[in-house]
């Protein structure tokens, strides 16, 4: 192991109850592994900066801030109670997350078609593909883009061009964590004769996703006689001390004024992070102390504190749900106790030295909406004017379902008739409208995320735009901002739903039925 990376884990409390348990079983094969992805991460990870040097830093600071925060979240007593490959795989997660933040600079070169034509072999081709579709979904930027070269603004336009580059590389880093495990240590990750690569994969993968993807993973790997690695506990742990490194040395104020950062995401997050002076992490505490030069770097503070404890609740319902499903573990050491949320209190308006007054008074001042009023003009005759309104935007709803079936139809090649229809009858005393139509389909994601969300119009998503890419199509749909499905409850109490989602030529998701009431959903 080299020096500087053993003097750092020789500081952790992580690495140095792994230690412990190798030196008394004999596993230095173990430490050894540790040593060698921790170098391969650190530094892979150096290039991070290169080529996004306006995100706040992904490098061994970060990851040795992690596995500080590890040892604060987890106590001793359940520290020393975890299993070795538990502690293992909580090591090498932390190092490899961000590995996909690294790709190999020839996807890179091959992503700004800086490479000849005869340097792109199949795989490269792929990349540039990939990063092709991904590229045309930026339409305002491309304009911009487009715009800036016409008035020879070159340097102008290349920002723009590695912002997008800097995006792709952000959106699709962790299946790239995913991809560079398989690639440079598939069959490697082992512990005693178990390979756990696939479970290192899953892991680092999953902090970019949501909580619905721990809840899917494999409980409880077996490792050897009376040895097992808990998955989800691993990735739980792994999201929360991501989220925590809250840290000014991730956003150093020289490295900040030597780069001139300008994307103002960027911006936001560095100033954030720089705003910060000192923490307190215990099991039972999170408190961060931040002096703010201005309201607004205060608010996105606070906003991120909001995310975190977003991240604690729901790591709470994970570890609280953990099952040894009837094997012989101690499932106790996996219930740590999290802080129920972040302490505020310490993070104020930097002070004026000579008077002593904060600079600037801080107050969230947000604009609100009556939800019951604003609800009652979305489903009623005040936007739309006359009830019949609803079955128009129902006819509009099934109508793009079927173009949009017809056009991947188109795609496929295969045969497809476009059926609507509409009936009106009364089953128990009850009046039903009944639009049905053999579209497109929906499966849980498009109802969670558009359906009924308010104002979020399919159409009109990244998701959908990557989807016609992809296919190198285009679709126009008649329905327009995501509202108008409210309509229906002008003329109905409740709307039954059941739809199934056609995915690929010949897959579909499951069949879904959904009830929505009104009352309950909207007030």
């Amino acid at each position: 192991m080299n020096e500087y990376l053993e003097n750092r884990l020789n500081k952790l409390a992580v690495y140095q109850q792994l230690k412990n348990n190798c030196e008394k079983s004999n596993q230095y094969n173990v430490l050894t592994l540790v040593s060698e992805i921790g170098t391969f991460a650190v530094e892979r990870l150096k290039t991070v900066i290169k080529n996004m040097p306006e995100f706040t830093l992904h490098d061994d600071t970060h990851i040795f801030n992690m596995l500080s925060i590890i040892g604060k979240l987890i106590s001793q007593e359940n520290m020393r109670r975890l299993s070795t490959p538990d502690l293992f795989m909580l090591i090498i997660s932390v190092f490899l997350h961000d590995i996909g933040m690294a790709p190999d600079e020839k996807y890179i070169l091959a992503w700004k078609n800086q490479l000849s034509e005869e340097e792109y072999d199949e795989e490269l081709k792929e990349e540039r593909q990939k990063f092709s579709r991904f590229r045309l979904t930026y339409e305002h930027q491309l304009a911009d883009i487009e715009r800036l070269r016409t008035e020879q603004e070159f340097s102008k336009a290349q920002l723009l061009e590695d912002y997008i580059v800097t995006e792709y590389i952000r959106i699709t880093h962790s299946t790239r964590a995913r991809e560079i495990i398989a690639k440079y240590w598939s069959g490697k990750i082992i512990y005693q004769d178990t390979d756990l690569t696939d479970a290192l994969a899953t892991i680092c993968f999953s902090h970019n996703e949501s909580y619905t993807y721990l809840l899917q993973m494999e409980t409880f790997r077996v490792c050897g006689q009376d040895e097992y690695l808990c998955i989800p506990f691993v990735a739980t742990v792994l999201r929360l001390a991501d989220i925590i490194d809250f840290d000014p040395k991730r956003t150093p104020s020289v490295l900040f004024s030597h780069l001139a950062v300008k994307n103002p995401v960027s911006l936001r997050e560095w100033k954030k992070h720089q705003s910060i002076n000192a923490w307190t992490i215990s099991p039972r505490m999170l408190l961060f102390s931040a002096q703010c030069e201005h309201p607004a770097i205060e608010a996105t503070i606070l906003d991120f504190c909001d995310q975190i404890d977003e991240e604690l609740k729901k790591g709470t319902v994970i570890l609280s749900n953990l099952s040894n499903k009837g094997m012989d573990i101690d499932i106790g050491a996996y219930k740590i106790p999290l802080p129920p949320q972040v302490d505020r209190r310490k993070i104020q308006a930097k002070k004026d030295i000579i008077s002593g007054k904060p600079i600037y008074r801080y107050h969230d001042t947000k604009f609100s909406l009556s939800k019951k009023q604003i609800i009652d003009l979305l489903m009623g005759t005040k936007l739309y004017g006359k009830p019949e309104v609803a079955l128009r935007e129902l006819l509009q709803n099934s109508i793009d379902a079927c173009l949009l079936r017809k056009k991947l139809s188109e795609l496929w090649r295969i045969e497809y008739t476009p059926k609507v229809k509409v009936s009106l009858y009364t089953k128990n005393n009850v009046d039903y409208l009944r639009v049905s139509d053999n579209g497109i389909g929906m499966n849980q994601h498009i109802i969670d995320n558009y359906y009924t969300n308010v104002g979020c119009s399919y159409y009109s998503s990244r998701e959908f735009n990557e989807l016609m890419v992809s296919f190198e199509s285009s679709f126009t749909p008649i329905s327009r901002f995501g509202i108008g499905i409210l309509s229906c409850f002008m003329v109905c109490d409740s709307m039954e739903v059941t739809t199934r989602r056609i995915r690929e030529k010949f897959e579909c998701d499951e069949a879904l039925h959904i009830s929505i009431e009104v009352m309950k959903v909207f007030l």
